[in-house]
């Protein structure tokens, strides 16, 4: 019997004492995970980049618009969209009445005007002709008049008066010729002014006639669809938009905001994705800053030259740009080609935090150097393989008791890039 209450005094012994074993095990559990959850990752070395992001489009240098010189109805349209093009090729005709009207005016007052100024068919030439051939043999008469009166006058046989009547006759009729010279050739300097100004009027109105024709300026292609037959035009109306889409013709041309334009240089290196080319990081570089900023959006567009890749195999096709193709730009400000770097979430007020000893700690010697997108870079504080936190802070007190969990520095850099830049692949 007192073997027996001994027994039992053991058991209660030993649940006793597990209870407060279990209590304590669940207290410290309880004391464990009411502890703040922050993450961490480790500090890596590779690429400090510097970069602002934009968003860009894939477009011609230069577009050329195709308009109406003249009012008037759609006649012909030669082309349709995505048609090639080239220099003087005929695209569209519009045709206007009064343009030929105004041609066939023109043409037949020059017509005239050259009849008028020919020595051989004009009317008025020809009466200044005949008058002054009346004129020469009235002169001729006169002066045979003349020189009978001066024989006459030395034999005595003639009144010097008489004499000098005939002279005095011969002398008005040769006046009177020279006038008539005169005449004409003012006349004949009229008439020639007149045929240059016809000349000028009817090459006008040809060369607004020949504008009915609308011909293709550039080696290139149609980009949209031309308006169609029978659409009556005014004057400037758009009728296709032509473009030369070579390769070494095309830009990206990128929309950067008001901010960050005074960033951007030409020759600046600029990291691209395309959505047409998901996974293939490219580079360009570039080429023109635009002066004036779109009003409505507060961007400036800059035209930047892609680079094409160099292809990992001969069989790999060449990068074919086509306008129209989005993608996103990182324009590189500074970069170094290995640094210690952590993901940029890293950086807090202006400082890093760690964990040491379960506590949250910062680091007063670390400080920061080229800040992009994705990463930042460690000048000093720190070594490659330290813990960086990289959850916010901001509700902790240095000094407080932490758990951590860890992630990946790629994975955790690779949450800081734009939800518009999914193509992006980043700058390693």
């Amino acid at each position: 019997m007192i073997h027996q209450k001994r027994g039992q005094g053991t058991v209660r012994w030993v649940l006793v004492s597990a209870g407060f074993v279990a209590a304590a095990v669940a207290g410290l559990v309880f004391f464990w995970l009411s502890r703040p959850l922050v993450t961490v990752t480790r500090v890596v070395e590779g690429p400090a980049v510097e970069s602002f992001y934009a968003t860009g489009t894939v477009q011609p240098v230069t577009e050329h618009p195709v308009r109406t010189s003249n009012a008037g109805i759609v006649t012909k349209v030669l082309v349709d969209k995505g048609d090639h093009v080239s220099p003087g090729q005929v695209l569209a005709i519009i045709e206007d009445p009064q343009v030929q009207f105004q041609l066939d005016k023109a043409r037949a007052e020059l017509e005239q005007q050259k009849q008028r100024a020919a020595d051989a068919t004009s009317p008025v030439l020809r009466e200044f002709d005949a008058k002054l051939q009346a004129n020469a043999a009235m002169l001729d008469n006169a002066r045979r008049d003349e020189q009978r009166f001066v024989e006459m006058a030395a034999k005595g046989g003639a009144a010097i008066t008489d004499r000098d009547k005939a002279a005095d006759h011969a002398k008005e009729l040769w006046s009177g010729g020279e006038s008539l010279k005169a005449q004409r050739a003012t006349m004949k300097l009229q008439l020639e002014s007149d045929l240059r100004v016809a000349e000028a009027a009817e090459a006008a109105a040809r060369r607004n006639f020949e504008l009915q024709t609308l011909r293709s300026p550039i080696d290139g292609v149609v980009l949209d669809r031309p308006v169609p037959i029978g659409t009556r035009l005014n004057v400037n109306d758009h009728v296709m938009q032509l473009a030369d889409v070579r390769q070494e013709n095309l830009v990206m041309r990128a929309a950067v905001d008001e901010e960050n334009i005074a960033q951007v240089r030409v020759g600046q290196l600029v990291h691209m994705a395309l959505y047409s080319f998901s996974g293939m990081p490219l580079r360009g570089k570039v080429t023109r800053i635009y002066d004036k900023a779109d009003a409505d959006r507060r961007t400036f567009e800059v035209d930047v030259k892609v680079e094409a890749p160099k292809p990992e195999s001969p069989d790999d096709p060449p990068l074919k740009l086509a306008a129209g193709m989005t993608g996103e730009l990182a324009f590189v400000s500074r970069a170094k080609d290995r640094a210690l770097i952590v993901p940029a979430q890293a950086l807090q007020g202006g400082g890093f935090f760690s964990v040491r000893n379960g506590r949250l700690t910062r680091i007063a010697d670390a400080t920061a150097g080229i800040r992009g997108v994705e990463w930042v870079e460690l000048a000093s504080g720190m070594n490659v393989g330290d813990t960086v936190v990289i959850s916010p802070v901001s509700d902790l007190s240095e000094g407080a008791s932490v758990r951590m969990t860890r992630m990946e520095p790629a994975a955790a850099a690779a949450l800081n890039k734009p939800k518009a830049a999914s193509g992006f692949t980043g700058f390693h």
